[in-house]
């Protein structure tokens, strides 16, 4: 094997998060984009409810995960205390939705405490494999956000 590809394997083996994902930012992966651009053709909070309804599940899958985490990230910004790096469409269909999403807020801050959780959300497992991160504090301070 050359050195060229054994490299290659080291790198993708050594990765910290999963795949589509290139940072710990509520909005730096696949999933959650892909949700916000379903999000904001909506008339309603519904998909932000179903984004929190989806982590009831015993085991909450990666991209559910990561559109609780984008909801969440909504609500927070309802609440007057959005991410900065929330895209500007998702805050304008906040604030249009604001009366609505600030209700939702124990749903949120529930939603979160679930996708923390190691034995029922491969999101958090995956950001424990590999070096440390910050995507536990992010996560962690989200959740303070979204409390009224």
């Amino acid at each position: 094997m050359t050195r060229v590809a054994s490299f290659a394997i080291a790198l993708v083996l050594s990765a910290t998060a999963y795949a589509g994902a290139w940072g710990s930012g509520s909005f730096e992966n696949d999933d959650a984009l892909d949700w916000v651009s379903e999000c904001v053709k909506s008339t309603s909070v519904a998909p932000v409810l179903a984004a929190f309804q989806a982590t009831t599940a015993k085991y909450i899958e990666t991209p559910e995960g990561s559109k609780a985490v984008a909801a969440a990230e909504v609500v927070a910004a309802a609440l007057g205390k959005p991410d900065p790096q929330l895209p500007p469409a998702l805050l304008a269909w906040s604030q249009r939705h604001a009366g609505a999403l600030t209700n939702l807020a124990p749903s949120a801050h529930a939603a979160l405490g679930r996708v923390l959780d190691p034995k029922a959300s491969e999101l958090r497992q995956l950001w424990a494999e590999g070096k440390p991160n910050k995507w536990p504090e992010a996560i962690t301070n989200l959740q303070s956000r979204v409390m009224k």
